[in-house]
């Protein structure tokens, strides 16, 4: 049985996620149970990149139908600003899942990237930023002549960037085929 150990951050607890033959398991250290979905009822599954520390992760959001997720990811919290790297549990959880998955195909959105809610608040974020800067520089650079206010072009690429960046779209479908095995071989791509 493939598993994957996970712990999202400070606060949660570490849980250890399993796949049986109708569900995605998961546990606590000490055995206890956290939760289960079965696979009938998981209706998205969502990878994105998130920041782990100084790094970034690949994290697996999988919903299911009464609105439950569970999140799981290529880094482990261990200490604020510390995550250990589990790529070597996660790869094979996230193909024997995806494997696990196929028979609900129909029934499941597979989406990659980060959430619609997730980049309206970053885009709004980069706006009031460009938004202040332009502002200030207007203010100080304009009104009152002082040379200072150049600084903010600084806060207006920022802002820009930012908006650029988070420009707001609909996490991007995928091919759940390319996590899964290809025939005649324990292990598929990547």
């Amino acid at each position: 049985m493939v598993t994957h150990t996970d712990r999202r951050n400070i606060r949660s607890r570490t849980l250890q996620f399993s796949i049986t033959d109708d569900a995605l398991v998961w546990r606590t250290e000490d055995g206890e149970w956290g939760g289960d979905m079965p696979l009938d009822q998981i209706r998205q599954v969502r990878l994105q990149v998130e920041m782990a520390g100084k790094a970034s992760q690949v994290v697996c959001r999988v919903s299911d139908a009464d609105g439950q997720e569970a999140v799981f990811g290529s880094m482990c919290f261990d200490r604020p600003g510390v995550w250990t790297p589990t790529a070597d549990t996660f790869a094979p959880f996230l193909k024997a899942l995806h494997t696990a998955l196929a028979p609900h195909d129909h029934q499941i959105a597979y989406r990659e990237g980060a959430s619609l809610g997730f980049r309206i608040i970053m885009f709004g974020l980069g706006f009031i930023l460009a938004a202040i800067s332009v502002a200030g520089l207007a203010i100080i650079a304009g009104n009152q002549e002082n040379p200072m206010g150049l600084l903010l072009i600084g806060g207006i690429g920022a802002g820009g960037w930012l908006m650029w960046m988070f420009l707001p779209k609909r996490p991007a479908p995928y091919d759940p085929a390319l996590y899964r095995p290809e025939k005649g071989t324990e292990t598929g791509p990547g």
